[in-house]
């Protein structure tokens, strides 16, 4: 278990929602967390202005939905991907983070009841039998940044491992896997690893871990029986971009093969609003142009190149998956000269499943 220490450095303070059931999930976390002081309020907005930040944990109940699609993009192919929300927010800092555009002045989020999320999922699954119900928590936090105080990640696989249809994917820029490494029945959960080489890591992703540490971490968790996912995302055009990539490409071949789910590439993009929150960095130097759902991304031909050069070098590699995030059909076609629908395989990732999202949906 790591160190409490090492949150100790990211939160300065905890926010607890009154009412909220004193539970062992609870407990254990705040007896990892004794060091900091703990505040009751009725709700977020009793947080005092100055804790509305990313070194304020506040601790509540779920709230509104818990599970939703993926909001995809206008004109762009989206893989249908189902979202909860678990950790919402995070303090790792990296410097293209879309959260800075709508979340920068909440603290982080933890909703400690994981059963309402499981139900939904439990009855996806069950109304898709010929389908992949693709479901992941990472979303608007680091999935396992947290996990290792308040554990909800071993709650959801142990719930719902028995689904062959289910594949949950917890996505993080972390090492912290050691947690998990023990459940017996994983089902086919998925440990997915945001990989970027170690000097993009170094220059825009703030205090994650190293990209040593998650090769490490995703070696460990393919060994103990988890399936891995590896998210190319968000690819930057630095300086010696394709030596960097394609070498950190040939670092995954101590990864087996078999393990492997999928594998997605997505170049760096941002809304005008983030734009305004980034503020000086020098990758927003290169060339980026307006797209249909109103985010900048660099010209089409060089998406395509990137893509292609990277896509290719994993192909060599592995057999595995390969996808685009949030990417037009041009591109698709620029890149594998087909769209997701006419690729054997990825197909079956981006069917939408149905009642998936809201409530309310119709089936």
């Amino acid at each position: 278990m790591i160190s409490s220490d090492y949150y100790d450095k990211l939160f300065h303070k905890i926010y607890l929602e009154a009412g909220l059931d004193r539970s062992p999930l609870l407990e254990g976390a705040l007896e990892r967390l004794k060091n900091l002081p703990v505040n009751i309020v009725r709700s977020k907005e009793d947080i005092p202005e100055e804790d509305l930040n990313r070194h304020s944990l506040f601790i509540c109940g779920p709230k509104g939905e818990t599970v939703t699609r993926c909001p995809g993009s206008k004109g762009h192919l989206c893989c249908n991907y189902l979202t909860v929300d678990l950790y919402l927010g995070c303090p790792l800092g990296c410097a293209y983070c879309i959260m800075k555009s709508y979340l920068n002045f909440s603290p982080v989020t933890v909703y400690l009841d994981p059963e309402p999320a499981i139900s939904r999922i439990a009855e996806i699954a069950r109304r898709n039998p010929d389908r992949e119900v693709r479901v992941g928590t990472g979303e608007l936090g680091d999935s396992l940044l947290l996990d290792p105080l308040f554990e909800l990640s071993r709650i959801f696989i142990r719930s719902l491992a028995h689904y062959p249809n289910l594949y949950l994917e917890f996505k993080t820029k972390t090492h912290l896997v050691d947690h998990l490494l023990d459940l017996e029945n994983k089902g086919n959960t998925i440990i997915g690893f945001s990989l970027n080489p170690q000097p993009v890591i170094s220059a825009y992703e703030g205090i994650t871990s190293s990209l040593g540490r998650r090769l490490e971490a995703a070696r460990k968790a393919a060994e103990s029986g988890y399936h891995i996912s590896l998210h190319f995302d968000p690819i930057i055009l630095v300086d010696d971009w394709e030596e960097l990539y394609t070498g950190l490409v040939e670092k995954l071949a101590g990864i087996p093969e078999e393990r492997i789910a999928w594998i997605s590439l997505g170049t760096i993009r941002y809304t005008p609003a983030l734009k305004e929150k980034l503020g000086r960095q020098d990758f927003l130097l290169e060339e980026f142009v307006p797209c249909r759902d109103g985010k900048y991304r660099y010209l089409q031909k060089i998406r395509s190149e990137i893509y292609r050069k990277i896509a290719r070098k994993l192909a060599a590699l592995f057999s595995a998956r390969i996808y685009l995030c949030m990417e037009s059909s041009e591109v698709w076609k620029n890149v594998f000269g087909k769209n997701p629908a006419e690729i054997s395989g990825v197909r079956d990732i981006f069917k939408e499943v149905r009642n998936g999202g809201s409530e309310h949906e119709k089936s």
